[in-house]
């Protein structure tokens, strides 16, 4: 397994100009990596990005604004089926134009926003993941910083970033799986920053004569409340981020979702109470997005994460109901 992981760090490595500046440490790719999480939300800025996966190829165009400290983002879909987001710090509004409707749901703390990034604390990462200084490119015509994360297993996936040199903004993102394959990219065309770029209008979010619709917000529930799960095998470092409680889409019944993180990587599970000829067992791939779903005791689980497959079928076969009695 170890050979087979360096044959693959070899092929993650292929294709970067070496770096030009003498004795960076991990210290620097640290820094980087803050100043990328920062930069993603503090800075106002608008381009477009192509998104590749599954042999499919979407143009989308973003807006971000942070003036007065609030946060708003849209994204327009430029080919397919004509599609929006609007992100501002309480919802994310989901508008479709051809059917006239729109979908309004509460933001809750634990969604990622575009370009998928989370706070990276490398010294907890460290164990997990190895972080390295690539080299430097030119995306859209502006000069970036090369950065590795490569998982110290296969049961996550690596990562290429490419971070603009003077705002450390992620002008391209490679996911590559643990055969050294890329499995999905978003890369910009085009970037401007500039923080003069006007807040998002309201008129954006859709028309009076559209249909909306504002779903319910999920009850987050505490993790001592009510366990009736046993994961028996998570990879190491992923731990337990938010449980809540919605109602099931097809019906009335409560659907639980639990989020586990090993602070890069996420795992999603969703349990809803199905008859036993209802229940579906199988895999789907969607890009870098792998699921797996099975029947536990009457019970459709789903496993859904931005990790290989192999994690999400481990995952889902190892979890093990529990009855009330054991479970208190």
């Amino acid at each position: 397994m170890l050979q087979n992981c360096r044959a693959w760090i070899g092929c993650f490595l292929l294709g970067i100009a070496p770096i030009s500046v003498a004795g960076e440490t991990e210290k620097d790719v640290g820094a980087w990596l803050k100043q990328m999480v920062q930069s993603v939300r503090t800075l106002s800025y608008e381009g477009t990005f192509v998104y590749l996966h599954s042999m499919q190829l979407e143009t989308l165009q973003i807006t971000h604004t942070a003036n007065n400290s609030q946060e708003q983002e849209r994204i327009f879909s430029l080919n397919g089926v004509a599609r929006e987001v609007i992100r501002n710090q309480d919802s994310v509004i989901c508008v479709l134009p051809d059917a006239k409707t729109v979908s309004v749901t509460k933001h809750r703390k634990n969604d990622r926003r575009f370009p998928s990034v989370l706070p990276m604390n490398i010294s907890r990462l460290s164990d997990y993941y190895e972080f390295r200084l690539l080299g430097e490119a030119r995306i859209a015509d502006r000069e970036a910083i090369v950065i590795g994360i490569i998982p110290r297993d296969p049961l996550r996936y690596g990562y290429r970033l490419f971070l603009d040199a003077d705002h450390a903004l992620p002008l391209k993102t490679d996911t590559i799986n643990e055969e050294g394959e890329m499995v999905s990219q978003i890369m910009f065309t085009s970037l401007r920053v500039d923080p003069s770029i006007p807040s998002i209008s309201p008129a954006m979010y859709g028309k009076s004569d559209y249909s909306w619709t504002h779903s319910k917000p999920a009850q987050e529930i505490l993790a001592s409340t009510d366990v009736r799960w046993k994961f028996n095998k998570l990879p190491q470092g992923f731990q337990l981020q938010v449980r809540t409680k919605r109602p099931a889409s097809s019906s009335e019944k409560e659907m639980e979702h639990v989020v586990f993180s090993d602070g890069l990587a996420t795992l999603s599970v969703y349990f809803e109470k199905v008859g036993d000829e209802n229940g579906l067992n199988k895999a789907s791939k969607m890009g870098a997005v792998n699921a797996f779903g099975i029947q536990i005791s009457g019970y459709q689980v789903t496993v859904v994460g931005e990790v290989p497959a192999q994690t999400v079928r481990t995952v889902a076969n190892s979890i093990e109901y529990l009855a009330m009695s054991t479970a208190q």
